[in-house]
């Protein structure tokens, strides 16, 4: 490689600090460069490591290869990344460097991914961030490839600090996107907080800290909602974070008091749904639950993803209509009334017609179409 195109990819990297985009272009260039097929990065909001792989990057080519890795939870039964963190070698090592060939040969790294995607040999560094992250990043060669030699490693430490620094830049500015985005909310008076998918609260403004009636804040940036039927649909919600057809997330959560009940609102935020260290990240906004007029059909279901139907009976139920009264408006039977409004309780986390009109009450009118 001329040192022109050494001096390109290092300058890219440096862009992909502050551009996250690049990240897979930049990814492919460093594996070609060296002769391997694709490159990944992964990282873990945990260190040391859990287990567990929350962000991951991949180079364009390895992507359908890597993402079968990930599906079949290989990670949590190979020795590969155990035996790179005991090695805590600041730089690039190969496969031969923590196995024995017998050891490499029947790991299920290469049992059940490597060998059976046309791979033999990998090579590998692992990075510590100061705020409490790892990162790892490794590529692989084809079969009948040579394995990484010690020339090929020398020559991707010379990457390895440019990748170290532009990765921990990520984080920073990641977090400033996050604590911008919580602060606005505040100075509208809206408590929120940003939160992984893996359930990390990433940053989060005063109001929320204080929400102590409402949440339960863990050890290791976690937290709870106290109410346990909306904190098991907020997990439901974080599951589905970053997916294109996930719904907004709105569900009602009673105070420790248990005399009234706030509203929160899980969204995904804009530009993070490949958040390099989380995985995808959300906005949970907190609204009190005030008295309003019914909203729109159209804004119930875009918020609590119901049926039409389910939306007609959820508006009866905010315009304080009884059972009776929506089966005659929509010349139904009264059962099924009663079943389309169970199917409305459960997916807006309320348990009775009171508090489904309670939380209906809270949600601001726009100016929607029914």
């Amino acid at each position: 490689m001329t040192d022109i195109a050494f001096e390109h990819i290092i300058d890219r990297i440096h862009e992909a600090a502050t551009v996250p985009e690049l990240w897979p272009e930049v990814l492919e260039a460093i594996a070609h460069a060296v002769g391997a097929y694709g490159m990944v990065m992964i990282t873990s909001d945990t260190d040391p490591w859990a287990g567990v792989w929350n962000g991951v990057v991949t180079s364009p080519s390895i992507s359908e290869a890597f993402s079968a890795f990930m599906r079949e939870g290989i990670s949590s039964r190979t020795e590969t990344t155990p035996r790179l963190l005991a090695l805590d070698h600041p730089g690039f090592v190969s496969e031969q460097d923590v196995f024995s060939l017998e050891e490499w040969e029947r790991d299920p790294y290469r049992v059940e991914w490597n060998k059976k995607w046309g791979f033999e040999h990998a090579c590998a560094t692992a990075v510590h961030s100061p705020s409490g992250e790892l990162i790892v990043f490794h590529m692989e060669r084809l079969a009948g490839r040579p394995a990484f030699s010690r020339q090929d490693l020398d020559f991707l430490d010379r990457f390895r600090p440019h990748l170290a620094r532009a990765a921990l830049l990520s984080t920073r500015w990641r977090l400033a996107r996050m604590r911008a985005a919580t602060e606005a909310l505040a100075l509208v008076g809206l408590p929120a907080l940003a939160i992984a998918g893996s359930g990390r609260v990433v940053a989060a403004n005063a109001l929320i800290e204080g929400m102590t009636d409402v949440l339960r804040w863990l050890p290791k940036d976690r937290l709870a909602i106290r109410d346990g039927a909306a904190d098991a649909l907020l997990r439901t919600g974080l599951a589905q974070l970053g997916s294109p057809e996930a719904p907004v997330c709105s569900f009602a959560a009673r105070r420790a008091s248990d005399q009234d009940r706030v509203v929160f609102h899980l969204v995904s935020m804009p530009g993070e749904a490949r958040d390099l260290f989380n995985g995808a990240v959300g906005l949970l906004i907190v609204t009190p639950v005030t008295a309003s007029q019914a909203p729109s059909l159209a804004l119930i279901r875009g918020l609590f993803d119901l049926t039409p139907s389910e939306a007609r009976v959820a508006r009866g139920i905010a315009q304080g209509q009884t059972i009776g009264d929506i089966a005659a408006h929509h010349g139904l039977s009264r059962e099924t009334i009663r079943t389309q409004i169970k199917a409305v309780l459960a997916k807006t986390g309320t348990r009775n017609q009171k508090s489904a009109a309670a939380l209906f009450g809270a949600i601001p009118r726009l100016p929607l179409n029914d």
